[in-house]
């Protein structure tokens, strides 16, 4: 498998297939292929996965496309202005993302939803009670919203992250949500009540514009709002066109 990214805040991933190499995607993330790529859509893992991953805002089923004779093309498309991430997860490797971030990934990779550690962590943290987990060996790709920043934590080492801009993160990074400190900080400081706190050893990535953020950003500006316009309205549409 090979693989080319173009573009810069709205990336295309183009992907080439030997005969009988398979890449499985989110349902609706294609933009085109070569007319011997065969597509074929499964409820991989089985029905409990599907709903697993249903719960934690991704797809029941995922989309395989396969090489069926000589080497094809398969091409996706980002869902937000944003960066396409690879990464190459050696075996039993486990990368924690957050919902919608999953693009595609070799059939090697184990594709699944994992519960957040602790209760209050999945109700309060902004993500979501299910984050999606993948697990190597293979090259997977995660669809991230605005720039990425890679940090790399020590054993103990602590980072508090908006709960919106934290994208993914190692299995062996400790998550949880801590309640921001001071009453003047809940108040004005414009955080929210809540910061998901990682703790190492592991990487975690940080993104700089949650889709959250966008969507609520540009729907100030939709008619019916004040100062609202409808060319607005049109751009807020064909971003999250795409969405399910």
């Amino acid at each position: 498998m090979k693989y080319d990214l173009q573009g810069t805040t709205m990336q295309m991933l183009n992907i080439e297939l030997g005969e009988g190499e398979t890449v499985i995607s989110e349902s609706g993330r294609m933009v085109f292929m070569s007319d011997n790529i065969k597509m074929e859509t499964k409820a991989k893992g089985g029905f409990w996965a599907g709903m697993k991953r249903k719960f934690a805002g991704e797809s029941f089923f995922l989309v395989n496309f396969t090489s069926a004779a000589g080497n094809g093309t398969v091409s996706f498309g980002s869902e937000f202005p944003g960066k396409i991430v690879p990464m190459h997860l050696g075996p039993k490797e486990e990368i924690i993302a957050q919902k919608d971030a999953f693009l595609c990934s070799e059939d090697s990779v184990t594709f699944d939803a994992t519960w957040t550690r602790k209760i209050g962590a999945g109700f309060l943290g902004g993500e979501g009670l299910i984050l999606i987990k993948l697990r190597g060996p293979g090259l997977a790709f995660f669809n991230v919203g605005g720039e990425i920043s890679e940090i790399k934590l020590d054993p103990k080492q602590k980072i508090r992250v908006d709960t919106g801009n934290l994208a993914m993160f190692d299995s062996s990074v400790s998550y949880d949500v801590e309640r921001v400190k001071g009453v003047k900080n809940i108040i004005w400081g414009g955080e929210g009540l809540f910061l998901a706190t990682c703790s190492g050893p592991g990487r975690v990535w940080v993104q700089s514009l949650p889709v959250s953020e966008l969507a609520g950003k540009l729907a100030e500006y939709l008619p019916g709002r004040r100062g609202g316009s409808m060319a607005a309205g049109v751009v807020l549409g064909s971003v999250f066109a795409r969405r399910r």
